[in-house]
């Protein structure tokens, strides 16, 4: 938790001292905080089904090149906390069809042992595309790929989709569905599994409120021998950008 809070004060630091940018700058900046009732991993818990606080930075240059950090407490290493530091380039062809090139590296600070594996790296492209009229749909796919994931598990694939809606009196809907494949299941602690959740999100005077239905297809037996971090759960968030 003191990782995660000094790396939210320094971010908050360095984005008020970035608001002072001219605005016809080729630079942005940008930071987030959320608090929320777990931190789910593609639908399992990362802090034992406990509370959460989370924060990042964001820089993006106006080619389209962007970079970020963000953090979050989690229960399953001595220290309590994940850093992510990422970047990648991001645009849109003239039809509207947004893309995504991106790569993510997972640092876990309070790891006792570098050959136990928590940090890994990830990369894959993404598409996405909103439409007009009503409601305004919007439709997100795209995959990660790591050649070693967490926990020395070896090869890993992501693939997940997305569908969103913007309802009245800024209400948003949210669906998505994703699968995790592992090569070495035995290291990482379950099978290859199917995760996917509901939400429904508020915005009032610039702050984000949102309630999601998790769940996976893993029974309790296969959620790491027998835990409940895989179970079915509804996840309470607060958050805010700038």
């Amino acid at each position: 938790m003191k990782t995660v809070s000094k790396l939210i004060i320094t971010t908050l630091t360095l984005f008020y001292a970035a608001t002072g940018l001219a605005q016809d700058s080729p630079h942005s900046f940008s930071g987030n905080v959320n608090l929320a009732s777990d931190y789910l991993f593609r639908g399992q818990s990362q802090t034992d089904n406990s509370f959460t606080i989370q924060g990042g930075i964001d820089y993006g240059h106006e080619m389209g090149f962007y970079a970020g950090t963000w953090a979050s407490n989690i229960s399953f290493t001595d220290d309590g906390a994940e850093v992510d530091i990422y970047g990648g380039y991001a645009g849109e062809f003239a039809n509207g069809l947004g893309y995504d090139l991106f790569a993510v590296y997972y640092y876990y600070p309070g790891t006792t042992s570098t050959s136990s594996g928590e940090d890994y790296m990830e990369f894959g492209p993404s598409l996405s595309y909103t439409f007009g009229g009503d409601f305004e749909p919007s439709v997100g796919v795209g995959f990660l790929w790591s050649d070693n994931f967490s926990f020395n598990s070896d090869t890993g694939f992501y693939v997940y989709g997305d569908l969103g809606f913007t309802l009245p009196s800024d209400f948003g809907l949210g669906f998505h569905i994703g699968h995790q494949s592992i090569k070495d299941e035995a290291a990482w602690g379950t099978p290859d599994w199917l995760e996917y959740n509901v939400s429904l999100s508020k915005s009032i005077m610039g702050v984000d409120f949102a309630v999601t239905y998790s769940d996976t297809d893993l029974s309790e037996a296969e959620c790491f021998g027998g835990g409940n971090i895989c179970d079915s759960t509804v996840v309470f968030s607060v958050s805010s950008s700038w």
